[in-house]
């Protein structure tokens, strides 16, 4: 957990330090010429979505085994930096606590699961992000994403006893599009769709990438 706020605190410090940067040369020439485009839009956003992830099969070829995800629900953070009008540059934190079906293949001495078991993980993304489209009204928007996916704390339904592995990191990239309904220049509302692949070491079952496909509805509020 500790890990997961120092590299949003170091990616919002990173954003605000480019945004006071721009900000002084932005001051100099406001100075110089006046003011004479409409109002910018807000220099940050902060948001939060609730997301339905659909379930896919992962083959892990560090442990040998199989996880058939089921459905599940996402709960996502948001801080952005306006690069332009109608376009931002993000950091998100996504959070799940998914059902599946852990396939060992073998009885597990230690957790008793024989050959598969009824089990959950956590589904962790933290990810940088474009996002695209914003305006009053409704209008269109897109995303264009990559980071990291965490699988970990691998644990029968059951009795909650620990399985392997205990975390995994796999780097992953993904895009996607909706809609959105802007009330003011500085909050709106959005439904989107998003394909996420994840690039997981398999144990040589499939030769292509999971895919994680998200129904996302949220807020965002600028400042």
């Amino acid at each position: 957990m500790l890990r997961r706020i120092a590299v949003m605190m170091f990616a919002a410090l990173a954003m605000f330090a480019v945004d006071a940067s721009v900000g002084r040369s932005a001051d100099g020439q406001i100075g110089r010429r006046g003011r004479q485009q409409a109002e910018p839009d807000p220099g940050y956003w902060v948001g939060l979505s609730a997301g339905y992830v659909d379930g896919t099969t992962i083959n892990d070829g560090a442990t040998g085994t199989i996880w058939e995800f089921g459905y599940t629900a996402q709960i996502r953070a948001t801080l952005e930096k306006t690069l332009q009008r109608g376009v931002t540059a993000g950091v998100s934190a996504g959070f799940s606590d998914a059902p599946l079906t852990y396939v060992s293949g073998f009885s597990d001495p230690h957790s008793n699961c024989v050959n598969e078991c009824a089990a959950r993980a956590n589904i962790t993304q933290l990810m940088a992000y474009i996002h695209g489209g914003g305006s009053t009204g409704f209008h269109f928007v897109y995303d264009l994403e990559g980071g990291a996916t965490e699988f970990s704390d691998f644990r029968l339904s059951s009795t909650q006893t620990s399985l392997a592995p205990s975390s995994k990191y796999d780097f992953t990239f993904g895009f996607g599009g909706g809609f959105g309904y802007g009330f003011s220049q500085i909050s709106d509302i959005y439904v989107s769709e998003m394909t996420d692949l994840v690039l997981h070491p398999s144990n040589g079952a499939t030769t292509s990438a999971p895919r994680l496909f998200q129904f996302r509805a949220g807020f965002r509020v600028g400042f």
